[in-house]
């Protein structure tokens, strides 16, 4: 007899029936054909938002990598409206220009092409922002120190037969701004010399040697009359070559007229000094001078009588010329930010912007390089 019932091992190793296999086929063909139709939702929304944007057009990878070369480069120039040169640490420069509607880049090397066409503009727009350096020297010549003072002008006299002597401070400048008739700028004196005096002075020849000794001296403080140290220039004028005093009233006229005393030395600038007038023999010399109230606002004028410096309530208007030099500062407008802007022939306008790195991380006007600087 045949047992139509199936041991029980048997039947835990049976399989899927062809029912349960066509369902499960069925649910599986609903599941991947929804995450298809998700799957293509999601691509086609993203694909329009690329479109949208520009990120699919050709013009979006070419702007990416100019951009790129833009912000770590060494500096930017832009000769022309539709060029610029991208000029990396190591001095080499690549351009990129526009020309018969085409974007051209040429390489360091020389290699040249166009990279990117079949639009209907494209600009570059450059801001800058401003550079300073160190320029070179400017020399002048001519008056740099001039003590003056309104009012009535008398006579300060010194004999040589007393053991006077007459000192007249001055200044040597500093900043430009110091110089008569100069603009104040933020600029430096560099160096200052003597050339020339020209003083008020007239002089009485009685007897003895006939001659005046003239001698610059460092001033024991800056605007200060009494010479500190040893002489430092000094020149002996002839008597006779000088103006002769009038006599006037028992004393003498105020000249009237400068005399010119040539006189050499090198200065330092900022430095206090004074200019010694001593007559020699028993001569004299007459100055011109116009009282004033002492104060730090006047250079000082003293009076040697036997081995005392006395500081006079006047100033002795005279002035002293030479060659002096200056510092000066050249301005660059450097370019620290780039926009690139395309306008596609079929599709909405792509722009990109890259600053400068080198020129823009910084606001101090002497940092930051500028065109033709090589990186250190």
């Amino acid at each position: 007899m045949i047992d139509l019932i199936a041991p029980s091992n048997r039947r835990a190793q049976a399989g899927f029936t062809l029912a349960e296999l066509l369902l499960s086929s069925v649910l599986g063909a609903m599941m991947l054909t929804a995450l298809a139709v998700s799957t293509f939702g999601f691509t086609h929304t993203l694909d329009y938002m690329e479109s949208q944007a520009g990120v699919t057009n050709d013009a979006d990878p070419v702007l990416r990598r100019i951009t790129k070369e833009i912000r770590e480069a060494w500096w930017v120039e832009q000769p022309s409206a539709q060029k610029i040169e991208v000029a990396d640490a190591n001095g080499h420069i690549t351009e990129y220009f526009i020309e018969d509607l085409k974007l051209w880049v040429k390489r360091p090397n020389g290699d040249t092409g166009f990279i990117y066409t079949d639009f209907l503009d494209f600009t570059m727009e450059c801001t800058t922002m401003p550079r300073k350096r160190e320029g070179p020297v400017v020399d002048e010549d001519g008056i740099f120190y001039q003590a003056g003072a309104s009012g009535t002008a008398t006579t300060l006299m010194a004999a040589g037969g007393s053991s006077e002597a007459i000192a007249l401070a001055f200044i040597a400048p500093a900043v430009p701004g110091d110089v008569p008739g100069e603009a104040d700028e933020d600029e430096e004196v560099q160096s200052v010399q003597t050339s020339v005096f020209d003083i008020p002075l007239t002089y009485v020849h009685l007897t003895g040697t006939n001659s005046v000794n003239f001698q610059i001296y460092e001033g024991w403080a800056p605007g200060k009359a009494r010479p500190y140290g040893s002489s430092l220039a000094s020149v002996n004028v002839s008597g006779s070559s000088l103006p002769a005093a009038v006599a006037s009233g028992g004393g003498w006229q105020v000249p009237t007229s400068t005399v010119a005393i040539s006189l050499s030395k090198p200065l330092e600038p900022g430095t206090g000094y004074t200019l010694v007038i001593t007559p020699q023999g028993n001569n004299k010399v007459v100055l011109r001078q116009v009282a004033v109230s002492p104060s730090l606002a006047h250079d000082e004028v003293a009076k040697l009588s036997g081995s005392a410096w006395g500081v006079q309530a006047s100033v002795v208007p005279f002035d002293v010329k030479g060659p002096w030099t200056k510092t000066s500062t050249l301005d660059y407008d450097v370019i620290n930010l780039v926009t690139l802007t395309a306008w596609p022939t079929d599709r909405p306008l792509q722009q990109r912007s890259a600053a400068v790195l080198s020129q823009a991380l910084t606001e101090d006007p002497w940092l930051g390089v500028v065109p033709g600087e090589i990186a250190p």
